[in-house]
């Protein structure tokens, strides 16, 4: 997450030394409303079960900003927050899912090598107990 804000105002600004504290809250912000490739989700909507309505959608009309009301988005909202827990289960799933193909595909070449009593293991050279100094392949 620090990566991701530090790279923000990097592209954003090249050369203007000291100009990324006007760029901070837009990142911050574009962080917070942008819907992430692993969960399907913005931080906003896990946040406050509803989508975010953009600066720009309140000055150029959309189907969303003209047809609203008051009433019905207070209803609408109430709905959400009600679903928003059932949301935040499904995201985390997704988030365990991926994380969990990802473990594999690093995990593909790894053998499974059972060890038996009297095998040789490799140990460390400061773990060892250095009156039986045979090195670092002692019996367990």
């Amino acid at each position: 997450m620090n990566r991701a804000i530090l790279e923000g105002p990097k592209r954003r600004i090249s050369g203007a030394h000291g100009a990324w504290v006007e760029e901070l809250p837009s990142v911050l912000w574009a962080m917070q409303t942008t819907p992430k490739t692993i969960s399907r989700e913005s931080l906003f909507s896990l946040a406050y079960g509803t989508e975010v309505v953009l600066p720009p959608e309140m000055v150029f009309l959309t189907l969303r900003t003209s047809s609203y009301k008051q009433k019905d988005f207070e209803e609408g909202l109430r709905a959400n927050l009600d679903l928003l827990v059932k949301r935040r289960a499904k995201t985390h799933l997704r988030t365990l899912a991926y994380k969990k193909a990802i473990a594999q595909v690093y995990n593909h070449k790894v053998r499974l090598r059972p060890i038996k009593v009297r095998d040789l293991v490799l140990r460390r050279a400061e773990v060892s107990d250095p009156t039986r100094a045979r090195g670092k392949l002692m019996p367990n």
